[in-house]
């Protein structure tokens, strides 16, 4: 069975600190000459990280630097409240708008720790943020959150979510990119999809003796978490316990542009068109070590 982990090992202080060192990661994008008005977005790699104790406090966002723009404006408001939506302040500064929530994170679980006593597993408590730009086009750009925490137990918990915004006027897409029938059609598809490439079952009987909803046999539920659109296609995402036991996972679905084309809104679609344009081609992710 596959298994989406955001981390190598939920109850591994040391090892969830060596796969963040690794696995913060910046997307790049090849220079071009003659780049188009919508050309990429500008970003900076920022960060905060708790460093004087041991809570494992890091938060680090790809953040989008130019302040005179709508799209900018909307996916920086948009991390602030995945980050809990209560800082007040200019969000032209990401060093702070990340420093406001690392600390608050942080200062809670010093109390906790304070309030438990010493030597319990909430000395290994950890939390983990990441904003990575996950793909990009010449008419929109594709921002996804993971977040990591673990507070003692036997294990943590992660989460993986994400926005599609457009560059034009910064409107942020999810659900909406569907039509209503298109969605109704979204069920057996990504059931199919989980099931061939997730799971790697054989049968519809044995999808769903994985499944935690025994009505998922009769009507398949679709992802709480909004879909995100990724350079091979639309990613379905089911989070921890929503579908599936623990041990499952983070259950994705991707599923190519071409089998949806008539799924999409007229509104969307122009911004489908775009997956293949010189700027959606030439995205290169690259991980920093």
């Amino acid at each position: 069975m596959k298994k989406r982990s955001l981390c190598f090992k939920y109850g591994n202080f040391s090892a969830v600190l060596f796969a963040l060192a690794l696995g913060l990661a910046s997307c790049h994008l090849e220079k071009k000459t003659g780049t188009a008005p919508n050309s990429a977005i500008k970003t900076e790699d920022i960060s905060w990280e708790e460093k004087s104790s041991a809570e494992g406090c890091k938060v680090a966002a790809a953040y989008p630097t130019d302040n005179s723009s709508a799209v900018t404006q909307n996916i920086r408001e948009w991390m602030n409240e995945q980050l809990g939506g209560t800082y007040a302040g200019s969000l032209d500064d990401g060093k702070k708008l990340l420093e406001y929530y690392g600390t608050e994170r942080a200062e809670k679980i010093k109390k906790a720790i304070a309030e438990i006593g010493e030597n319990t597993s909430m000395d290994a408590s950890a939390y983990y943020v990441q904003f990575k730009k996950a793909f990009e086009t010449e008419k929109f750009i594709t921002y996804t959150a993971e977040i990591y925490e673990y507070s003692g137990g036997a294990h943590g918990g992660e989460s993986l979510s994400g926005g599609v915004f457009r560059k034009s006027d910064g409107r942020k897409f999810g659900w909406d990119m569907f039509t209503a029938s298109g969605k109704e059609k979204l069920r057996g598809m990504i059931k199919n999809g989980l099931k061939n490439k997730f799971f790697k079952v054989n049968s519809d009987e044995e999808l769903y003796e994985m499944l935690l909803d025994e009505n998922a046999r009769y009507t398949f539920p679709l992802p709480e978490t909004a879909p995100v659109c990724r350079p091979n296609g639309v990613e379905f995402i089911y989070q921890q316990y929503e579908i599936a036991p623990y041990a499952a996972g983070i259950p994705t679905c991707t599923l190519p542009y071409d089998a949806l084309e008539n799924l999409f809104t007229v509104t969307m679609k122009p911004l489908i068109e775009s997956t293949t344009d010189s700027l959606a081609l030439t995205y290169n992710p690259i991980v920093k070590r």
